[in-house]
């Protein structure tokens, strides 16, 4: 995203330069719709300034680096705004089913080209954890709850989720402390009790492994690492895809740097079912 990249420069530019980004990411609903006659006089920087800034983020100019500013804010609309200004039910079945397709298949793409440098470390604190604990709200709350299963499969260890009301989780939370990891995940609109959750965990020294959209997330700098997923959907307030694949290759890098445990965990759930399913056919007899 624009305003991710401008962040991660900002602190290494020429004052011309961290006062356009500056006001960019102080006004990024407005730049995209600005003339570039007006960021120049609002940031106090030359036309000129503006568009060597642009080609520093990698665009042509002024008016690619506004075009890529409004395609994220279009994202950022309210399904019901998105559903009112879409003409994709015009289109044929075919070329409707086409878009949605691709535009899914952007989404995993761009999530999983973003995620290697932080893999190792999801993969170490979560086999180095005591505990694990999952927070998830809303609709996040089954990806997160996919997420818990895939690792409490593969992991000797107590993994506990943490959703519904503050009263529904304190006494959990309570009982964290630094060998533990909390697993977090939240799209727009962030969650204030995720928020709360990893201050708690702060204070505790537990360290936070988050799965969000951007930097723009309040606990973004507050998390030990992110996992940034697109979340583009045409439709509806987010997509899934990224995060659920996310999930499933957490659960498979844990297979593949230990795979003996693995194997061993998977054995004894295979067992576990099978008592239980032998018992209840008995049962039913």
């Amino acid at each position: 995203m624009v305003s991710e990249e401008i962040a991660r420069i900002k602190d290494d530019l020429s004052p011309a330069y961290k006062r356009i980004a500056t006001y960019i990411l102080k006004e990024y609903s407005q730049v995209g719709f600005m003339s570039i006659e007006e960021l120049s006089s609002m940031a106090g920087a030359s036309k000129a300034s503006v568009v060597r800034f642009s080609r520093r983020l990698g665009f042509s100019g002024f008016n690619e680096l506004k075009k890529s500013i409004q395609s994220e804010l279009r994202r950022r609309l309210s399904p019901y705004e998105k559903i009112a200004t879409t003409d994709l039910d015009r289109a044929p079945i075919e070329n409707q089913l086409k878009l949605l397709a691709q535009n899914e298949i952007n989404n995993l793409k761009n999530t999983i080209s973003g995620i290697g440098e932080e893999i190792h470390k999801w993969v170490e604190s979560i086999k180095s954890a005591r505990s694990i604990y999952f927070g998830g709200f809303g609709a996040t709350k089954n990806v997160v709850s996919l997420m818990q299963y895939t690792i409490s499969v593969l992991q000797n260890k107590p993994t506990w989720l943490l959703t519904g009301s503050i009263s529904d989780f304190s006494y959990t939370i309570k009982l964290m402390d630094r060998a533990d990891v909390l697993v977090v995940m939240t799209f727009p609109p962030y969650s204030k009790e995720i928020e709360y959750m990893v201050d708690f965990a702060g204070e505790r020294k537990v360290r936070t492994l988050l799965v969000t959209d951007s930097i723009e997330c309040p606990i973004y700098s507050r998390a030990y690492s992110v996992i940034v997923c697109e979340n583009n959907s045409l439709l509806f307030g987010n997509s899934f895809v990224g995060p659920v694949a996310v999930a499933e290759m957490i659960g498979n890098f844990i297979i593949l740097s230990e795979k003996q445990t693995g194997m061993e965990e998977m054995k004894k759930l295979f067992e576990v079912e099978e008592r239980g399913y032998r018992a209840i056919s008995m049962e039913d007899r």
